[in-house]
This record gives C-alpha cells, structure tokens and sequence, in this order.
C-alpha cells in the first residue's frame, strides 16, 4: 500500500504534465478515473465472499489470497487513474511550458481522491473477513482471561483502519511535497532559473517542520493514550535509560485490535516519543516487547530520523544525476533532427511538426519524472531495509549488553527474532511476503540469528550505514552544486 499511495500522489502531481498525452477526451478520462474505484468495490466484495466461504470450509490459505486480490484490484485502480490522468482531464493546458507549471490542481486533487476511494473500497470490503477473524481472536482471549475490545461496526472500522494504515503513510508523503510545490511555484515567480532547487530546498522545509510537528499533532490525531504506570511502562523506562535515548512519553496506540506494531517519533528528547499498539502490549510476551522498544531505540540512537531527510534527498538526486543527463541529450538530439528538417523545408516546420516537438518534449518530461520516481523509490528502499536491520541489530546489542555481554546473546536474539515473528503472525503478515521499507520477516530474521555470538563492535552492517550516510551527504552536496551552476536546457 505505501508504494500505491507514492505511485497514485505522484500521478496526482504530474496531472498537468500528463494531460493530454494520449487522445482520450474529457468525459472518457473522468470515466476511466471513477472505475478504479468502482473496480475495486465490487471486485473487494466478490472477493471477500469468496474469502468468507473458504474460511468457513477450512481453507487456510483463504486470508492471503483475499489480501492479495485486494492488492491487485488497488493497483488495477491505479493504472486506471494513470490512463485517465494521460487523457484530457486538464484542457486548459495547452502547451508543454503550462504543463509544467501545473502540478496540483483540480484534477490532480480529483486523481488523489479516486485513487485513496480504490484504497477504501477495499478496505469497506475486507470487513466480514477481518470481523471473522477477530472473532476467533476474541474467543482465544476470553479463553485465556484477558480483557477483550467491543466489537466495531463497518464504518467505525473503516475509519480506524484509515487512521492506522493510510494517514501515518500519507501526511509525510504530502507535507514535504507540498513545501517542494510552495517553494517550486515562488520560484517560477521571483528565481525561474533555480525552481529546481527551491523544490528541493522547501522538500527539506517541509519534512523539517513535519518531524518537529509530528509528536504534537500525532498523540490527537491517532487518539493515543499515555501508558499508565506499572511494570511494563517502568521495564521501558529502564530500557530507554540502559540505551542512552532519553523518551519524553511512552504512549499506547489503541487501534481495536487492528494492528500489532511500534514507532518513535521526535527529533529533541523533550519532544520525542514511543508508541505501542494495544494489541502488541495485550498478545505478546514481555521479552519480546522489549525487544521491538529496543528496535525504536535503535532507530534514534543510529540516528534513522533525521538521516532519513538526507537519504531522501539524495536518493532523487542519485536518480536525477542518472537519467536527467540521458533525457536532455536525446532530447537535443531529436530537437537537432527537427532543426535539419525545418532548414530541409523552405516554409520551416509546419504546424504538424510543430505540434510533434510540443508533444515530444512532453514525454521527455515524463520519462525523465517517471525514471526519477521510480529509481529514487528503488534507491529509498534499499537504503530503508538496512536502517531497520541496523536497529534489528541494535535491539540484540542492547538487550545482551544489559546481561553484562558484549556479544549477541542467544536470548536477546531469540527475543527479537520471536518479537518479528509475532509481528507477523498477529498482522496476518507471511514471513515471506516482502515489504518496500522493511523487508520480509524472514529476510530479518534469518539475518538475526547470524549475530549468535558475534562481538558487538565491528558488525558490517553499522559500518555499511556509516558509509551509506557519507554517500548521501556527498550526493545532496553534488546536487545543490549542479543546480546552481547547470545552465542547460531546462525541461
């Protein structure tokens, strides 16, 4: 979901420079947009059934086939928005340099929200599934003693699945994109030439202000609840103090039995925070919530939150130096071609060549936006997945070095590889599904159990970080240099 939520706000903020690329009128293109969500309702519904009649025969497979239909009918959704984005959405552009200059309006809006309409048309159908399933859970937890959540109706649940899974994904997705736009468009105004890197500079802005903001607005937003003092707050305390990463407040994240899973927020002490979901608190074991505390320990001790910034940047930087070059040559080769044929004609081009040039600097737009996007998440996930096995691997150094070792103990391993399996497990998440961010379970986990025993100094993925952050830096430095000084043909 998170790469279709990129993949659909990035559709959504190139509208104006994809409109009108193919020949698709206005009513077809407003069809083509509202069916992904159509598509998505009714295929989630039939699916669902389907899902609940296998269920009740024993299938035990019935779950994952379900979600990954549901998958598929969202990326169906998306494509259908990008052909209706390709059509004639935006008919008030005209030529190339306007499109250029538009990159948020109406249809992009309207894009954006048939596309997060796909999301919640598959989540709405999912329910009958996800109550069955939640029902074996509570009959589990009544058995064993434990206090049980009020069942939720349809809607209350769909908005509590929006609250867990979509918002926590889409704010830090808009918020830096949205500075980048502000900053983009005051540049076409006052610096026309550097709007490329006022883009960037008021991307960073934007996630600045977002990382300064978050723990603030999010405790309101997520309806979060501080943990109340006991035990378990008391071992978390005590784990933060032994990491050196001072907590400003432990909350708890009621999500209804939702979703078992964890998150630091905030750069300064004062204002940083942990969160842990109510069903991680109520079903796994304290060895293993620990473990997962001692992973968002590590993402602050390694520093993940504010070098995230900086990976982000130079990953589309990365991308940037790698395709720009080859757009803008290609395109001055066709546009030389274009010349000799008009020095060839004694009228010049005619309105047919001319049109064929607009619409050729069109797409070198767009293959150079699309080449960029796609590198860039490519190079962003790379990088992701070896912050989380750098904070895996924090999670076992802390918790062995607490026993007075300074080696990977076999418990805190164990502890740590249970806490992901658990994870999993109550996420209804196959160890071996992989994920853009985080990689699959099983890829964190085999890699866990080759730390039994090994010293914690010196571990080759702290030194690839280390290196990764040099690399990083050197690539945003690079690119704020060649914006400053390029004085190309601007695409």
């Amino acid at each position: 979901m998170q790469l279709l939520l990129i993949v659909q706000l990035s559709i959504a903020m190139l509208a104006g420079e994809l409109s009108g690329t193919c020949a698709i009128g206005f009513a077809w293109s407003v069809g083509f947009a509202l069916f992904g969500p159509v598509l998505a309702f009714v295929g989630g519904v039939l699916v669902a059934a389907r899902a609940d009649r296998q269920m009740q025969s024993g299938d035990a497979y019935a779950v994952d086939r379900m979600y990954a239909q549901l998958a598929r009918l969202r990326l169906v959704a998306t494509l259908t928005l990008l052909i209706a984005a390709l059509g004639d959405l935006s008919p008030s552009v005209r030529d190339a340099q306007e499109a250029a200059s538009v990159r948020f309006g109406g249809a992009g809006l309207f894009l954006l929200a048939c596309g997060l309409a796909a999301i919640i048309a598959t989540i709405f159908a999912a329910y009958p599934v996800e109550r069955r399933i939640r029902e074996s859970l509570l009959m589990r937890q009544l058995d064993g003693g434990r206090t049980v959540p009020s069942a939720e109706t349809r809607l209350a649940w769909v908005i509590a699945q929006l609250r867990v899974s979509v918002l926590p994904l889409l704010v830090p997705l808009v918020v830096p994109l949205l500075g980048g736009e502000i900053a983009r468009a005051l540049a076409m105004q006052f610096a026309p030439r550097h709007e490329d890197l006022w883009q960037v500079i008021g991307a960073a802005i934007g996630a600045v202000l977002l990382f300064l903001l978050v723990p603030i607005l999010v405790p309101f937003l997520l309806g979060l609840r501080r943990m109340a003092v006991g035990e378990m707050r008391s071992d978390l305390e005590a784990l933060s103090k032994d990491a050196g990463v001072p907590v400003g407040e432990i909350w708890v994240w009621p999500t209804g039995g939702l979703i078992a899973n964890a998150a630091v927020m905030g750069v300064f002490p004062r204002l940083r925070c942990v969160m842990l979901t109510d069903v991680l608190l109520e079903c796994m074991p304290r060895d293993q919530v620990l473990a997962v505390m001692a992973h968002e320990l590590g993402h602050v001790k390694r520093r993940h939150l504010t070098w995230l910034i900086v990976v982000v940047l130079a990953c589309w930087s990365l991308a940037g130096m790698l395709v720009d070059p080859l757009v803008r040559a290609s395109f001055e080769s066709l546009s030389a071609e274009f010349a000799r044929s008009a020095g060839d004609t004694p009228h010049g081009l005619g309105d047919g060549e001319a049109d064929a040039q607009i619409q050729l600097l069109q797409f070198a737009m767009l293959a150079r936006d699309g080449c960029i996007l796609a590198l860039g998440l490519f190079f962003f996930g790379w990088v992701s997945r070896r912050f989380e096995r750098q904070a895996d691997t924090f999670a076992v150094q802390i918790l062995s070095a607490r026993s007075g070792r300074r080696d990977a103990t076999p418990e805190s391993v164990e502890a740590m590889v249970g806490a992901l399996g658990s994870v999993a497990w109550l996420n209804h998440v196959p160890r071996d599904r992989s994920s853009w961010r985080h990689g699959s379970i099983q890829w964190r986990q085999n890699y866990l159990h080759t730390l039994r025993g090994r010293a914690h100094d010196g571990v080759w993925v702290d030194q690839l970080v280390v290196l990764l952050k040099w690399i990083a830096c050197a690539l945003v430095v690079s690119a704020v240099l060649m914006t400053v000084v390029w004085d190309g043909v601007t695409l």
